[in-house]
C-alpha cells in the first residue's frame, strides 16, 4: 500500500524578480517554501509525490530549485522557454523526474494535464490524476496552487478515487494564503484541512441513495464517524435489515429507539442532515402498518424493485384484510396471515380476479418462474406493462385508507 501525495502547480506572478515562499503554519510546525507540497511532503511523509500542471505552469521555477548546478543550465533555459511559451510536455517533464527524485528522497511523478475548461478535458484530469494510484492505496490531496477550477476537480478526483479504487483519502489541504496576517512580525499562513467536504459529500451520496434504494444503513457508518455511539447508529443497520426482507413491523422498534436517543441532536457533520433522516424515519410515528407496507410496495414500484413492490403489496393486501376482520389482531402472526389468506383465495374464484392476479405476479417474480395464465405472462412481457399493471392493481387493492 503506497501512501501518494497529489498536488496542483499553478502559475504566479513574480514579486521582485522571484516566487516569494510563505510560512506555512501545520499546527505550530513551521514549513517555508514556495510550493506547499514541498512542506506537506516534509509533515506527512508519503512514499511518493504527484505533481500535476498544464502546458503553462511554473514547471521552471520548481525545477530551478533543485537544479542549481550549472550542468542543468540548458535545460532550465528549455523549460523556461517552454513555460513563457505555454508549451511544455510531457517528455520535458520527464526528464525533470529524476534531479526531483534525488534531491527529495522519494519517488516523484509530473504529469500534464489539460486546463480542464470543459467535461472532456475534466474527465481526462481525473484519469490521470487515477493512473498512478492502485487499489487501496492511501492518498493525500494538496488543493493549494493550481488554476481556480482545479481545487473543485480535486475534491471531485478524491471522491472519485475513494468510490472507484477503494482509495484511502488520508487528508485534504489548503495553504490559505489570503489569510496570512499583514498586521503581526510573524507572518504565517494558516493550513486548513478540508476533509470535512469529503464527509459532506459522503452525506450526500448516502441521500441520494436512500431515495434510491430506501436502504438507511449507509447512515449508520457515517454517524459512527461523526461520534455517535455504535450501539445508537446500530440500530439503522438493524431496522434496515428488517426492511429488505419486508419485515417493516420489526424494522419500526429500532428506528423508534433511535429517534428517541437522539432527540437533542446529531453530531458534526451529521446535524447538516439530521432534518432529512427525522423525514426519511418519520413513518415510525405512524400507527396503521398497512400504510407503511403499502407507502414502501409504492415507492418500490416507482424505483422498478419490482421483486420487494409485489411482494410487498400482497403482504399489504393481506394486512389490511386482516386488520379489517380483526383490528386488535397481530399483523405479523403467520397462522391468522394465513388463514386471511385462504379466504381470500376461496372468495377470488376465477383466474382474472386482482387478488389471484396480484398473487400470480408475486410468485412468479419470487420463485423465478412463469405462471401458465395468460393475464400473468402479458404483465411480465415487459417492465412498462408489469409497471402498469402493478401500479393498477395497487389502485384497486391498496387504498390509502384502512376504512
Amino acid at each position: 500500500m503506497i501512501h501518494s501525495l497529489i498536488s496542483f502547480l499553478g502559475k504566479s506572478k513574480k514579486r521582485d524578480g522571484r516566487y516569494s515562499s510563505a510560512n506555512y503554519d501545520f499546527d505550530g510546525h513551521i514549513e517555508t517554501t514556495q510550493f506547499f507540497s514541498l512542506g506537506l511532503k516534509n509533515v506527512i511523509k508519503p512514499d511518493r509525490l504527484i505533481i500535476l500542471g498544464t502546458s503553462g505552469s511554473m514547471w521552471d521555477v520548481l525545477f530551478e530549485n533543485f537544479a542549481e548546478a550549472s550542468e542543468y543550465e540548458d535545460q532550465k533555459l528549455t523549460l523556461m522557454d517552454a513555460v513563457e511559451h505555454d508549451q511544455v510536455t510531457q517528455e520535458l517533464l520527464n526528464a525533470c523526474e529524476p534531479l526531483l527524485k534525488d534531491r527529495l528522497g522519494i519517488d516523484c511523478q509530473l504529469s500534464l494535464i489539460p486546463y480542464g475548461d470543459n467535461a472532456q478535458t475534466q474527465v481526462e484530469i481525473l484519469k490521470i490524476m487515477a493512473k498512478g494510484v492502485a487499489k487501496g492505496d492511501q492518498v493525500s490531496l494538496d488543493l493549494t496552487h493550481g488554476l481556480r477550477h482545479l481545487p473543485m476537480l480535486g475534491l471531485l478526483s478524491a471522491m472519485y478515487l475513494q468510490t472507484a479504487k477503494k482509495v484511502d483519502i488520508k487528508g485534504i489541504y489548503y495553504g490559505a494564503l489570503d489569510r496570512t496576517p499583514k498586521d503581526t512580525v510573524v507572518q504565517n499562513t494558516p493550513v486548513m484541512r478540508l476533509d470535512g467536504l469529503l464527509q459532506i459529500a459522503d452525506w450526500i451520496t448516502a441521500l441520494h441513495g436512500f431515495d434510491e434504494t430506501g436502504d438507511i444503513a449507509p447512515f449508520s457508518d457515517l454517524l459512527q464517524k461523526e461520534g455517535l455511539s455504535a450501539k445508537t447508529a446500530e440500530l439503522l443497520k438493524i431496522a434496515a435489515f428488517h426492511e429488505s426482507v419486508l419485515n417493516v413491523t420489526s424494522a419500526r422498534k429500532p428506528l423508534r429507539d433511535f429517534a428517541k436517543q437522539t432527540e437533542e441532536g446529531l453530531p458534526g457533520i451529521a446535524s447538516l442532515f439530521q432534518d432529512n433522516l427525522k423525514e426519511r424515519i418519520s413513518w415510525v410515528d405512524q400507527d396503521n402498518i398497512y400504510l407503511r407496507q403499502r407507502e414502501k410496495a409504492q415507492f418500490y414500484l416507482q424505483q422498478g424493485d419490482y421483486v420487494r413492490a409485489a411482494a410487498l403489496g400482497y403482504e399489504a393486501l393481506i394486512t389490511r384484510h386482516l386488520k379489517q376482520h380483526n383490528p386488535r389482531a397481530d399483523a405479523e402472526s403467520y397462522a391468522l396471515r394465513d388463514e386471511i389468506k385462504q379466504k381470500l383465495k376461496d372468495q377470488a374464484g376465477g383466474g382474472g380476479s386482482d387478488y389471484k392476479l396480484l398473487r400470480n405476479i408475486r410468485n412468479s417474480l419470487a420463485h423465478a418462474n412463469r405462471d401458465n395464465t395468460k393475464e400473468v405472462q402479458q404483465a411480465l412481457s415487459s417492465e412498462e406493462r408489469l409497471k402498469q399493471r402493478l401500479s393498477d392493481l395497487f389502485a384497486k387493492l391498496l387504498p390509502a385508507t384502512t376504512e
